[in-house]
C-alpha cells in the first residue's frame, strides 16, 4: 500500500501528538510505530519534493534549450539546402522521440531519473515537431492559413499527452489549443467555420477543440488528477468567453462571458461535496462571473448600451441551452461515477438547493440581454435602473454563497473571498452613490463599518472551528 503524504507541519503535530498519546498509556510502542508506518518519512518526502523541483527547474530548461535550438538553426536557415534542412528536421523530431522513449523504458536504476529525462525530451520532441510544421511550409513555400498550424500541432501531442501520463505535455497542448482558438477568433472572426475547408455560412468557432479538450479532462478524472482538471477548464472557458466574436454577439458580450461563469459554477456543484474536482471550475466560474458582476453594478454602465433585432433572442436561448446540457450531461456522468451523489436521486428542491446561484446568474444574464435588446437603444434613464439593481443583488447573492460554501465545507478560503466580495460591494457602492456627499467623514465611516465587519466575521469562525473541534 502506496504511504500517504503528509506537510512538515502535519508530520511535528502528529508525532507531538502521538507521543502524548504514549506518556498517557493510550498508545504502545508498538502502535505508535504503526501510524507512523502508514505515511511516509521525512526523507521520502523531502526526496518528492526535490524530484519535483528537478521537474520544474528541468521543464524550463528544457523551453529554454528548445528556443535556444530553434534560433540556431533559424541563423543558418536560409544557407542551407532544401535536403539538409528536412535532414535536420527529421533527425531532431525523430531523435528526440526515440531518446525518450528508449529513456522511459529501459530497466535503469534510477528509475526516478531516467522518467524525468524522458519527459523533457517528450517535451522538446513536441516543440521540435511543432517547429517543423511551420518550417517544412517555408522549405515548400506553402502559404496557408497560419493558425491551422497549432491545430496540427496538436493533434500530435494530444495521443502522446493521453498514452504517457505526464503533466508537462497536457500543459504544452492546453498552450497551443488556446493560442489556435485566440488566433482563429480574434484575429479572423470574418472566416467561415473550418473542417478541411471554409464553410461560409458556419461561424468561425474552432468548434473541434472540444475533441481536443474532453479526452483530456476523461483522462484527468480516470487518472485522479485534479491538477490536469485545472489546466482544460480555463482553455473551455476561454473558448467560451470568444464565441460572441465568431457569432457577431459583440453587443451581449459582456452578458454571455457572465453566463460563462455562471455555467462553470453550474458544473462544479454537480461533483459531490468537498471533491477536489469541482474547484478549478469554482475558481474560474467565481472569477469571471463574480467579476462581470462588478461593472454590471454601476448604473452608469448601461447607458447607451443596446444590441441590434437580430440578438434580441438567440443569445439567451443559447446560453439556457447550453447550461441546461450541461447540467444534464454532466449530473448523470456523475451519479453513474458515483452513486452517493445527491444528484443520484432527482429531486426539484435538491437541484435548487445546490444549484440557485448559478441557475439564478444564467436566469440574470438572459433576462439582462433581452432588457438591453428592448430598452438599451432607447435611453430610457428609469430602464437602467432594474438591471442595475438585479446586478447588485447578485453581488450580495454571490458573497452569501461563498460564504455559506465555506461553511458547508469547512474551508476558510471560500468563506474569506464571501467577505471580501461583500465588502468590495460596500466599497463599490458608497463610491458609486455617496463618494461625492459623504467626502473623508463618509470614507472614514466607511472603512470603520467595514473593518468592524471583519473583527466580527473573525471572532465568528474562530468560535465556529473551537465549537466543531470541542
Amino acid at each position: 500500500m502506496a504511504k500517504r503524504r503528509l506537510t512538515d507541519a502535519q508530520r511535528h503535530w502528529l508525532q507531538d501528538e502521538l507521543q502524548s498519546w504514549q506518556d498517557l498509556s493510550l498508545l504502545s510502542e508498538t502502535q505508535r510505530q504503526g501510524i507512523l508506518d502508514l505515511y511516509e518519512l521525512p526523507s521520502e518526502s523531502a526526496a518528492r519534493k526535490h524530484g519535483a523541483a528537478m521537474f520544474i527547474l528541468m521543464s524550463v530548461a528544457a523551453l529554454l534549450v528548445g528556443l535556444a535550438l530553434l534560433l540556431l538553426i533559424g541563423y543558418n536557415w536560409d544557407a542551407m539546402p532544401a535536403p539538409v534542412k528536412l535532414a535536420i528536421i527529421f533527425g531532431v523530431v525523430g531523435g528526440l522521440h526515440a531518446s525518450a522513449f528508449y529513456l522511459r523504458y529501459q530497466r535503469g536504476r534510477d528509475q526516478r531519473g531516467t522518467r524525468l529525462a524522458s519527459e523533457i525530451c517528450f517535451f522538446l520532441g513536441s516543440i521540435a515537431y511543432g517547429a517543423a510544421i511551420w518550417l517544412i511550409a517555408q522549405i515548400f513555400n506553402i502559404n496557408a492559413h497560419f493558425p491551422d498550424g497549432f491545430w496540427w500541432w496538436a493533434l500530435g501531442v494530444v495521443p502522446l499527452a493521453l498514452c504517457l501520463d505526464t503533466l508537462l505535455l497536457h500543459t504544452l497542448v492546453v498552450a497551443v489549443l488556446a493560442t489556435w482558438v485566440g488566433s482563429e477568433m480574434i484575429g479572423f472572426p470574418h472566416l467561415g467555420g473550418w473542417f478541411f475547408g471554409r464553410w461560409g455560412f458556419v461561424p468561425n468557432g474552432c468548434y473541434s477543440l472540444p475533441l481536443f479538450a474532453l479526452p483530456g479532462l476523461i483522462w484527468a478524472y480516470r487518472k485522479n488528477k485534479p491538477l490536469t482538471v485545472g489546466l482544460y477548464v480555463p482553455l473551455l472557458a476561454w473558448w467560451l468567453v470568444l464565441q460572441p466574436l465568431a457569432w457577431r454577439w459583440g453587443e451581449n458580450m459582456v452578458y454571455f462571458i457572465g453566463s460563462v461563469g455562471a455555467l462553470l459554477l453550474l458544473v462544479s456543484e454537480c461533483h459531490k461535496e468537498g471533491s477536489r474536482f469541482a474547484l478549478p471550475y469554482r475558481l474560474f466560474g467565481v472569477l469571471v462571473a463574480f467579476g462581470v458582476l462588478i461593472p454590471l453594478s454601476f448604473y452608469d454602465f448601461y447607458r447607451g448600451v443596446f444590441a441590434p433585432e437580430h440578438q434580441a433572442f438567440l443569445p439567451p436561448l443559447v446560453i439556457f441551452g447550453v447550461g441546461g446540457a450541461a447540467l444534464g450531461l454532466f449530473a448523470a456522468w456523475q451519479v453513474r461515477r458515483d452513486p452517493l451523489n445527491p444528484l443520484a436521486k432527482p429531486s426539484l428542491l435538491v437541484l435548487l438547493q445546490r444549484q440557485w446561484l448559478p441557475f439564478g446568474l444564467l436566469l440574470l444574464m438572459a433576462f439582462m440581454s433581452l432588457w438591453t435588446a428592448a430598452f438599451g437603444d432607447l435611453d430610457l434613464e428609469a430602464a437602467n435602473v432594474i438591471p442595475a439593481v438585479l446586478a447588485n443583488a447578485a453581488m450580495v447573492g454571490a458573497a452569501y454563497w461563498l460564504m455559506s460554501l465555506g461553511l458547508r465545507e469547512d474551508r476558510g478560503i471560500p468563506f474569506a473571498a464571501g467577505v471580501a466580495y461583500f465588502l468590495l460591494w460596500s466599497v463599490l457602492r458608497y463610491i458609486d452613490l455617496f463618494g461625492d456627499f459623504g467626502g473623508m467623514l463618509g470614507a472614514a465611516l466607511m472603512f470603520f463599518l467595514c473593518g468592524a465587519a471583519l473583527f466580527g466575521v473573525a471572532f465568528y469562525w474562530r468560535r465556529r472551528k473551537e465549537l466543531r473541534h470541542a
